[in-house]
């Protein structure tokens, strides 16, 4: 009788959870969304955006086969420019480093002789210092691709070097100021071209 009484209160023991229903176990905790950085550091990212303002300059249409008299012809050219740019900038600790390329549309024009410089493409690299997180100040130098307007379309190229300064509205969003000068040259036909062209614009661009 005592071995019974053992056994029945073991086999109570192992089926009483059975019976008693699941075990509430605590719903997994939501997921944590954690927004990526736009940028490691302030000027760390790439950028894009537009810019917009004035350009001149002046040059000379020359003839070599002119041996006799004057075969220089001086030209003196502005008018508006805008356009789009991008790059990206490695920054450690203040220094920036970074390349960029940028394309301005305009009609730098001269119409005594006819002469207009159309666009520009610049393909240069920028050294910036930055002593905050929101202002920054570079020096660029590189390569430029042009087209210009004679007695018909031709190219130009040439080399590149500027100036400019940044300031970080927000996170992403930036205005800056840009000073770029450009010493080019080309040939349509018989004549030889040489132009210098300086642009003076303001950009406002985006970080990411």
């Amino acid at each position: 009788m005592t071995r019974l009484t053992i056994s029945a209160a073991a086999l109570m023991a192992i089926t009483t959870p059975v019976f008693a229903g699941p075990v509430a176990v605590p719903p997994p905790p939501p997921p944590v969304y954690v927004e990526p950085e736009r940028c490691p550091l302030a000027f760390d990212c790439f950028y894009l955006g537009l810019e917009a303002g004035y350009g001149h300059g002046t040059g000379n249409q020359f003839n070599p086969a002119v041996t006799q008299g004057n075969g220089d012809t001086p030209l003196d050219y502005d008018g508006a420019v805008y356009g789009a740019f991008a790059g990206y900038n490695f920054q450690n600790g203040a220094m920036v480093y970074g390349g960029e390329v940028r394309f301005l549309h305009g009609n730098l024009s001269d119409d005594t002789p006819v002469f207009e410089v159309n666009s520009l493409i610049d393909l240069r690299g920028r050294i910036g210092y930055a002593p905050s997180d929101s202002f920054m100040v570079y020096g660029a130098l590189g390569y430029t691709l042009a087209q210009a307007t004679a007695a018909s379309d031709f190219d130009m190229d040439g080399f590149n070097a500027g100036i400019g300064a940044e300031f970080n509205v927000s996170e992403s969003f930036f205005i800056g100021a840009d000073l770029t000068a450009r010493q080019l040259e080309g040939t349509l036909g018989a004549f030889e071209y040489d132009a210098d062209v300086h642009t003076a614009t303001i950009r406002a661009g985006f970080r990411f």
